[in-house]
């Protein structure tokens, strides 16, 4: 057998997954035979022990050598022992049985006489220890704690404190040696010592809260010191136990008089090394954290400033994530650092791009917002990034609403939007144009909205949501805009562009489609030109032998429409009435970390942030109302409504319904609608909060039983419809029923699979 270096060689040396698979298994196998030399001498031990790691490393199964790393703490030298140790730490948890074994040596180890085998045994407990290890060995940490060297005092604070944490009944053993170690001024046994004190508080000691003062002090001495060659850092006196002070003191909360003028003068620490940055970091986290003065407060963002204005990309990162968290607690004093902030939104890092966006938007209020926003429309511009347009097309809209100076520069503001905003603009926001454009009451202003959505459709024909809101804006009120220049035949023949475009995907056809339809047939009742009105119905026409059903239905009731009396079509296809605007919520970017998602792998954005915005099915006034339709992606509905021959089944509910699946992406549910003599039948319910497409519902039955399963009612989801599938089982009488069920999806462009199993029906077939 070689030595790692020749094993790791051989591994490296591999040219196929093949190669290097089989130079693994043949060494794991040579190992575990080593293993079974009952007299194996600790050299070998130890080679196999570090190959053993190696693997480890590589994601290889070791549970094969976890008793031969406990032999290996048997012996009496200390690179046995480190690497034992090592081993230890690595291939067992708390959760192993074996570690029960581990007890003695440990007991033995922090005994011994050689400070480093005791300091290897503490690294050992404070990593891997039980609720049952913790309370077996406690006392030894407490002599330990006891004992005069400093660079074991230190390790028996850590391990203290994760004994404390595994079992919180020992904390008040270790509770009177934290408030005496706090009076040592050891900088490695107090930085021990506030780790401690935060694992107590962390457990609900309050006492611990009476070394505040102390706490204090220590900064006071420490931020006050000289040179000290030992702990210096870049010119920064012991940065490391600064930190630790600010974070305890932060931690334990309390407000004095002594704790601002502290926190005053560790503000004063001059910036420009990493070191120094690190420290005032801590120091504003700490003053926003506590009940400081304002003053303080104003100097923690002017902290923050200072880091906007550096060249180092991890510090203005740092910076724009801390502003974006207090922004809402000093926003006068974020507001002075605008400039720099916006500034931001140029710069060639991603991550700080998308955390001075954020913090634009949240700084945004009546008297900016026409500055800020200019800029981020010049931002989104350029912006590529699906998910970072989508964003800003969001939160644009937003800010608009609540912080427009009038109404021209709200609707011109929107206008730039759909101009650049793209496939990246949700149902939402479209909806909430709409409404706007209804409500608006002054005449000259919607006639310069229509205008100018018609002159931008002009200039770029390829931009979706800007072309379907035209659509829809120029069959309500195309004869607004009509004069010398706009005819009645240039917009039909927008219209013939449109259609003819084939940029778009074919959802997107059909939504654009839907409607023309209903805004030709709109304008039929109102242009005169009748070579004009022709070539509205020609249009209409073209369509009633469309593949597409739902394009095919409407435009035969709409042909249907056009050939009716002027009088009954004027009444039918008068304008709509305004509705009510949704207010929507404030969004993030940041990814929520409590996601309820467990069954999927993939990456993106998180429901409670950009997803919130799809939600919703568009319509023409509120989306809420309407039935869906029943495309892969819902046609959007227009002034008429749905028409009766969709085929698309509205979400079912039944007092039956058994819930068998959920997850953040959607429900699966079960209604049994006959279970008895040898035959079930049961209706699957799908729902979803969100729009997902390309719906697979796989279902598998025991072997003794058959499963006859329907097509489905669909294969998209989205907040206003469901997908329907009828199952029939049969079987032996009596016997129960149980399903295997996988749903493979797309969402966000991604195609996601889950599988489940359920067997939750009350009764046997």
């Amino acid at each position: 057998m070689g030595s790692l270096r020749s094993f790791i060689k051989a591994v490296r040396k591999a040219k196929t997954i093949a190669d290097e698979r089989a130079v693994i298994q043949k060494e794991s196998a040579a190992i575990r035979t080593s293993f079974r030399d009952v007299s194996l001498d600790h050299t070998t031990r130890r080679i196999n022990i570090s190959k053993l790691l190696y693997l480890y490393i590589m994601g290889e199964k070791t549970h094969f050598g976890q008793v031969e790393c406990l032999k290996l703490l048997a012996s009496p030298r200390f690179a046995d022992k480190r690497l034992g140790y090592l081993a230890c730490m690595l291939i067992l948890d708390e959760n192993q049985e074996v570690l029960t074994l581990l007890t003695n040596s440990l007991d033995n180890d922090m005994q011994h006489p050689n400070a480093y085998i005791v300091g290897l045994a503490l690294c050992c407990l404070g990593n891997i220890a039980s609720p049952e290890l913790a309370r077996d060995l406690y006392q030894n940490v407490e002599t330990i704690l006891d004992s005069k060297n400093n660079f074991l005092k230190k390790k028996a604070c850590f391990v203290a404190a994760k004994l404390i944490e595994k079992e919180p009944d020992l904390s008040e053993f270790f509770l009177p040696k934290a408030l005496d170690l706090i009076n040592e001024k050891n900088p490695s046994v107090l930085l021990g010592t506030l780790r401690l004190i935060q694992s107590l508080h962390s457990i609900g000691e309050t006492s611990i809260n009476s070394t505040i003062p102390k706490i204090v002090n220590h900064l006071k001495r420490i931020s006050t010191s000289g040179y000290q060659p030992d702990y210096d850092v870049m010119g920064t006196t012991d940065p490391f136990l600064q930190v630790s002070l600010l974070e305890t003191l932060r931690i334990l909360g309390g407000s004095s008089e002594e704790i601002n003028d502290i926190l005053t003068q560790v503000a004063s620490l001059d910036s420009g090394k990493n070191s120094a940055n690190a420290i005032l970091y801590e120091c504003v986290k700490t003053i926003f954290t506590i009940d400081s003065d304002q003053s303080l407060k104003i100097l923690g963002v002017n902290i923050l400033g200072k880091f906007l204005s550096t060249k180092d990309n991890n510090t203005r990162y740092v910076a724009l994530d801390t502003l974006l968290s207090i922004v809402n607690i000093e926003p006068l004093a974020v507001q002075r650092h605008r400039s720099t902030i916006i500034n931001c939104l140029t710069d060639g890092d991603i991550s700080i791009r998308r955390r001075a966006l954020e913090l634009a938007f949240g700084i945004i209020n009546e008297q900016n917002i026409r500055v800020i926003t200019r800029e981020i429309l010049t931002f989104l511009e350029t912006c590529t990034d699906f998910e970072l347009k989508s964003y800003v097309t969001s939160q644009i809209t937003i800010a608009a609403n609540k912080y427009s100076p009038n109404d021209k520069w709200h609707f011109d503001t929107l206008i730039r939007v759909l101009e650049h905003g793209g496939n990246a603009l949700t149902n939402d926001i479209m909806s909430n144009i709409l409404a706007l454009i209804l409500q608006c009451e002054d005449q000259e202003l919607k006639k310069h909205v229509v205008l100018k959505l018609y002159e931008s459709s002009l200039k770029d024909n390829n931009q979706f949501g800007l072309i379907l809101i035209t659509s829809w804006a120029l069959g309500e009120y195309g004869d607004l805009i009509l004069n010398n220049e706009i005819t009645e035949s240039s917009i039909t023949d927008l219209f013939d562009n449109i259609l003819e475009n084939s940029t778009f995907s074919s959802n997107e056809i059909i939504q654009l489609t839907i409607f023309i339809l209903t805004a030709v047939l709109k304008l039929s009742s109102k242009f005169k030109n009748p070579k004009t009105i022709e070539r509205l119905r020609n249009i209409i026409s073209s369509k009633t032998y469309d593949s597409n059903l739902e394009i095919q239905t409407r435009a035969v009731e709409y042909q249907e429409i056009f050939g009716q009396d002027s009088n009954l079509k004027k009444g039918l296809l008068s304008k709509m009435p305004p509705p009510p605007i949704k207010q929507r919520e404030s969004l993030k970017l940041h990814k929520n970390n409590t996601s309820n998602n467990q069954t999927t792998n993939n990456k993106r954005i998180d429901n409670n942030n950009l997803g919130d915005t799809q939600n919703n099915l568009l319509d023409l006034i509120d989306i809420d109302d309407l039935p869906p339709t029943s495309q892969d992606n819902d046609v959007l509905s227009d002034i008429f409504g749905d028409n009766s021959t969709t085929t698309t089944n509205k979400p079912s509910s039944s007092i039956n319904e058994i819930k068998a699946f959920e997850n953040s992406n959607l429900k699966v549910s079960f209604i049994p609608k006959k279970i008895s003599s040898g035959e079930a039948i049961i209706e699957t319910k799908i729902t979803s909060t969100q729009t997902i497409t390309q719906i697979q519902l796989l279902i598998a039955v025991p072997k003794t039983q058959k499963l006859i399963i329907t097509s489905t009612s669909g294969d998209s989801l989205n907040i206003n419809r469901s997908i329907i599938q009828n199952l029939k089982i049969t079987g032996k009488e009596g016997s129960k029923l149980k399903l295997r069920v996988k749903i493979k999806y797309k969402l966000n462009n991604e195609f996601i699979e889950d599988q489940f199993d359920f067997s939750g029906f009350n009764k046997t077939i």
